[in-house]
Formats: structure tokens, sequence, C-alpha cells
């Protein structure tokens, strides 16, 4: 999955689900239609080889479109050919709902909770849980957008309830669509219309705004932009729109029309599949390849077209896989995130995927024929309406009641773990393990907990302080009497906000005052940094350029700056781009030393490959599988080069390198001295920072020294 990596659509049920009696369900299900069942088979299929060997097939998650557009299509052609008059039709067709996709769904749900628990590190307990309360109750795509704008959970644990997102966007649609084209419809018979053009009018009209919407909004912010349901409606309305030509009679003609169709639409899929990237804009424009590429096989009715993939639809195996798609899909994720931590193993085998695969495609036959197909014809369900929404309510209490007792339980051991309180001055705690000599020979214990440090963050994360993408706001913090001897600037992205705590407890003391000028991602360079879409690197110049003006004349006595320089600069070749990033950070120096500021370049810490508090929950018994050796941890940082650079005035400029007390004999443990380092994979946790108050402190009285 892509952002966090791209998740799949999910998968309805066929065209032909609709039952009134149990002696009807031979003959309704007996014939569905062998192409869209192939496509079935095809989109799970690039999901699934997607999310096991995403660098193979980096398109692999069109797959998404593949199902969306497979979805409008089957309902709005249910919903044209049996139209719903009044609210019981309306709850009825929201039964059969229930009974295809919620015990199916819950017992995935249940099941991965409990794998979750008892297999993935303790410090994802809690997000999990929330996720499939979340998932309950299909509104896990707007809990994904709301944190896809996060920076600092991009390292985090891929959540295995996470691909439901997409079947929260398909239930959403599943209670609003019905009702627009039930009121479509009486609007027609009310007015002695046709019935035949209509609903496709209403559905161009709303596909085509939800289109333009999404060209937007991905291009504003492709984050959320992938998992919200206004950026997706137009796909399912591409299925739909196909659903309302054929209901009113519109259909391709000629075998060599409906041969171009099959083979064109087919191979807009797959090219797409194997041409986009996690880097495509997507969904938007882009989404337009995979979803008329699915329309164009659908329209081209190929079942009995001799020059058409027949044989390739009709093979059993094709068939088969596109009949348990749903639940191949509902089970494949959550075992491709677990499944490493059951073997032990960080990256999994070629051979292992596939014997992983096996077994996915084995619960799935088996999840069909058990809790699919039972529940779906149920004599007592089918018959009673009531009686499905009973089920409805009985899935939704055991998901979201046994979600609801792990995210009390989480929330248990975070209180917990909250209330140890460490001394960061007391000896060999922290940084001082390194700093002195004696503590070498000592063992030393875990002082905190896993949990406690994926959430032991600076302040000005709960004060809001962060101007994050797209870098329109202009949020300063400042802590501190405003009358004061001294007043301080810290600059940079959340590489600098992680010395605010000893920076803070530094002006707290000495009555000085700290303003903070922190964003995320975004570094301080007077160049155009590169961010999808362009937008974003402007308003990341723009706010780089106002804070300059803003710390020029504020009238600070120190500037102290850090930063992560990880973005590509716009136009400037990879291997240029440290080169240009120095000299960009040597222009902002010498401005600031222009108008008589000092500053206090604090050299960047090391990067550890990975979400450090995870990594200690899961080998708390090894923790030097949790280290990175310093080479690898540790990236070019241009802004320090600038600083060391010389020919600025004497005390002008200085610097703080705590490298040795974070690494040392080549290696950065993931524990120092009893404290775990990171809340993340390269931001120090409060805790530890505050540690380290004797070299900011000790370098920030030098830097004010006449």
């Amino acid at each position: 999955m892509a952002l966090p990596d791209r998740p799949s659509a999910a998968i309805v049920g066929d065209d032909k689900d609709v039952v009134t009696s149990p002696r009807e369900i031979p003959a309704q299900v007996a014939q569905p239609r062998r192409d869209i069942q192939a496509l079935r088979a095809v989109a799970v299929a690039l999901v699934v080889v997607y999310h096991s060997w995403p660098q193979r097939l980096t398109g692999g998650y069109v797959g998404v479109d593949v199902f969306l557009v497979i979805s409008g299509f089957l309902i709005t052609l249910h919903l044209l050919e049996r139209p719903i008059r009044s609210a019981k039709d309306l709850f009825s067709f929201w039964s059969r709902r229930i009974r295809r996709l919620i015990p199916a769904a819950t017992l995935v749900l249940v099941t991965t909770l409990a794998a979750s628990i008892v297999w993935l590190p303790q410090t994802v307990h809690e997000r999990v849980a929330k996720e499939v309360l979340a998932s309950a109750f299909y509104v896990e795509n707007w809990l994904l957008a709301l944190t896809s704008t996060d920076y600092l959970a991009t390292d985090q644990l891929q959540s295995p309830t996470q691909h439901y997102w997409s079947l929260s966007v398909e239930e959403q649609f599943y209670i609003v669509w019905p009702v627009l084209i039930a009121l479509a419809l009486l609007v027609c018979r009310r007015r002695g219309l046709s019935l035949r053009f209509p609903p496709l009018l209403v559905i161009g009209v709303v596909s085509l705004a939800s289109l333009a919407f999404s060209a937007w909004f991905t291009r504003e912010d492709a984050g959320q932009a992938y998992f919200v349901t206004t950026t997706r409606v137009w796909e399912l309305g591409v299925g739909a729109a196909v659903a309302a030509a054929v209901h009113a009679g519109l259909r391709a003609r000629g075998a060599v029309v409906r041969s171009l169709l099959v083979w064109g639409g087919l191979a807009a899929i797959l090219w797409s599949a194997m041409a986009f990237t996690d880097e495509t804009s997507f969904p938007g424009v882009a989404a337009l390849v995979p979803t008329l590429g699915t329309a164009a096989v659908i329209a081209a009715r190929s079942d009995d077209l001799r020059t058409g993939p027949r044989r390739l639809w009709s093979g059993r195996h094709v068939q088969w896989l596109g009949d348990v798609s749903y639940s191949v899909y509902l089970w494949h994720w959550p075992a491709i995130v677990i499944a490493p931590f059951v073997l032990d193993e960080d990256d999994m085998r070629a051979w292992q995927k596939c014997v992983l695969i096996a077994g996915v495609l084995c619960l799935s036959g088996l999840s069909k024929r058990w809790v699919e197909e039972p529940f779906r014809f149920a004599p007592k369900l089918t018959q009673s309406v009531r009686r499905s929404f009973v089920l409805l309510g009985a899935c939704l209490a055991l998901s979201a009641g046994l979600a609801g007792l792990a995210l009390w339980h989480g929330q248990r051991v975070t209180e917990s773990a909250a209330t140890v309180v460490v001394d960061p001055s007391a000896r060999c705690v922290g940084a001082d393990f390194f700093r002195t000599a004696a503590c070498a020979t000592r063992d030393m214990p875990l002082l905190t907990t896993p949990v406690a440090a994926a959430k032991d963050k600076p302040e000005v994360y709960s004060d809001g302080c962060w101007n994050e993408r797209p870098f329109t706001r202009r949020k300063v913090c400042g802590y501190g009497p405003r009358s004061t001897p001294v007043r301080i600037a810290l600059y940079g992205n959340s590489h600098a906000g992680a010395w605010f705590p000893p920076l803070h407890t530094l002006a707290r003391e000495r009555g000085w005052r700290i303003d903070t000028y922190l964003t995320s991602e975004c570094y301080s360079v007077d160049v155009p940094i590169s961010f999808n879409p362009p937008e974003i690197g402007a308003n990341c110049q723009a706010w780089n350029d106002w804070t300059r003006q803003r710390i020029n004349s504020g009238g600070y006595d120190l500037v102290v700056m850090s930063d992560r320089t990880l973005q590509p600069l716009v136009g400037v070749p990879a291997n240029r781009k440290t080169a240009v990033a120095q000299q960009a950070y040597r222009r902002v120096l010498e401005g600031f030393v222009r108008q008589g500021l000092r500053v206090l370049v604090i050299r960047d810490t090391p990067d550890a490959g990975g979400n450090v508090p995870d990594c200690v929950a899961r080998y708390a018994d090894d923790l030097t599988r949790c280290g990175i050796d310093v080479d690898k941890g540790l990236e070019p940082d241009p802004l320090t080069s600038a600083a060391l650079q010389g020919g600025f005035p004497a005390g002008a400029v200085s610097t703080l390198d705590a490298t040795n007390l974070l690494c040392q004999t080549g290696r950065c443990p993931a524990v120092v001295g009893g404290l775990i380092t990171y809340f993340d994979h390269g931001h120090m946790t409060t805790q530890y920072s505050m540690t380290l108050y004797p070299e900011v402190a000790s370098a920030v009285t030098k830097a004010l020294r006449p």
C-alpha cells in the first residue's frame, strides 16, 4: 500500500445475489457473468501481488478501482431493474447487503484483533483497537484520511485492518446510492417522464462533480484524497453509468467493437498496474485509466465473444478466484501484516510469501463455504428484514465490544507507564551512560516502556505548534515572559522540535522566552523544495520566507536551528542536493548574522531506520536487533556543514553535535542508559532529550556569551 502502503478495494457480491426463498438459490447464483467474475479474479490478484511484492507490481493498487467500478455497475443495475418504491424495499436492499458482507467481515475483524494482541508489539495494540472499531462501523477510510498527513506516522507498523477503508467507502455508497436512484426514478414517474435516461443524467452529474473534486483534492492533499469517499464516488459512478446505459438499451454491438473494448480495457488495467507507482498522483485523473478500462470490459459482454478472452474468462481456477475474491481480500492483508511477527522474520522470503498466499486461498475457500454462503442464504434471514438487522447489531456489538475492551486495556497500560518517573540527571541514566566512562561496566535495566516511549513527545506536539502540509498555516508558540533579557527563536522542522524539552527547561530556569517556528518535512533553505503537488513546495518556500522575516525583525538574541534535510530540491540532481542545500543554508545563516543575530546549529540526530518503540517491544530479549550502524543512520547534514564552513564573525555561529551521546563504537543502540532514545524512527523522546540538558545548556550559554 502506498502513503501508508496503498490498500485494495472491497469486493461485493454477484449481480445475482437477490433471493426471496431458498428454492430460488440455484437459479439465481448458478450463472453469474463470467467476465465479471474474471475481472474480480484479475483485480484481487493485482492487489495480493502488489501487497506481497510492491516493488515488482508498483501499480497493483489499481485493483481498488476495478472493484469499485464492478460494484457501481452491479448495484446500480440491480436498483434499476428492481426499483425501490418504498421504505420496505429500501430496507430489504440493505438487509441483503448485510447478509452478504457483514458476517465474514466481522469474523476477520475479530480474528485479526485477537492475532494482533497475541503477536504484534504492544505499542500498536491501542491503535489496532481504534481501527477495528472504525472498521466495524465502516468509517475506517475517514480515520485513515485524518492520519494520512501525520509525518510522524509514516514509519508506523501498518494496521492489519487498514484494508477496510475501501469497504467503508462502499458501505457508505450503499447507504446513499439507492436513496438517490429511488428519488430520481420517483421524480420521473411523477412527471410522467421515461425511466430510461434520467438515471444516466443523475449518475453523470454526481460522477463528474466527484471526479472534479478528486482531481483538485488529489493535487492539494494526495494522502487524504486517497481515502475519502468524495474522491471515490465517481469510480463507482463509472460502473453505474454503464449499468444505466445497459438499462436504457444502449449496448456495444458488433464483434469488432466488443473485441476492441474488452482487449483495450484489459490492456488499460494491466498497463496501469505496471506503470503506476506510489509517486503517481492518485486517485485524481490518473484513476481514469483503470476505471474506464474496467468499464470497457464490462460493456463488451465478452462471455460469448469468440475473439475475446473467453477461454481465459472461463477457466475453472479463474472463476473460483473471482467467486472467493471477497474472502481473499478480507484475509490477505492481515496475513501479510501479522505473518512476519509470527515467523520472527523482518523480511519474508519469496517462498514464504507464496506459502502464505496459498494459505490465504485455502482459508478464503473455507470462509466462503462456511460463513458467507450460510448467512447469505439462510432461510430465517432471507425471509426477515428485521432478523438481518439484528444480525448487523450482533456483529457490530461483537466487534465494537472486543475492540473497546482492547482499547480500554491499552489505555490502562499507557496510564500505568506514564506514572513511572525517571530522573534525567541521575547517574548513568540516558546520555550519561555514554558521557561517564564508569557507566560502561554497569548493567542498566529498562527504565521506561515502549508504550510510554511511543507517546513521549515534546510539549510542542500537544500544543499544536506545527506548521504541516500544505504549509499554509503560520503558527508560532511562545513560552516564557514577553519582557525578558533573552529571546530565543527555535527554527527548523520536526528534528528541531526534538530539542525543545532541554531548551524550554533552560529558558524557564533563567526567565528567558523561546518562540517556536516549526514545520514538518519542510527545511530551512531559501531554494524551492520538491513536494507533490508542486503547490506544497511553493507554500514551504513561502513559509521559510515569512519565518526569516519574522525572526529578523523579532528582536531575538539567539536563533537555534536544526533540520533533517530529506526532501529533494526542485531541479537539483540527487548527487548535487547536499552541496546545493549547504550553499542555501549558508545564505540563510549569513542573513541572520547580518541582522546581528547569533545562531546555534544543532547537528541532526541519526535515523534508526525503523520505529524504535515497536522494535523494542518486539525484541525485548535481544535489543541489539534494534540498533543501527552509525554509518547507515547518520545522514548528511548540510546545515551543520554550512555552519562549520567558517568565515562568520567571531561567536556569531556556533554548533552542537551530540552524536557521541547517541552512538558509540560505531553503533546507535535503541536503548541507552535504560531509556529508549526515540519515540519513532528519529525523533528523541522527551526523557532522552532531557538527559542531554548539560550539553544544550552549555552550548546556548556559550552562543550567547559576548
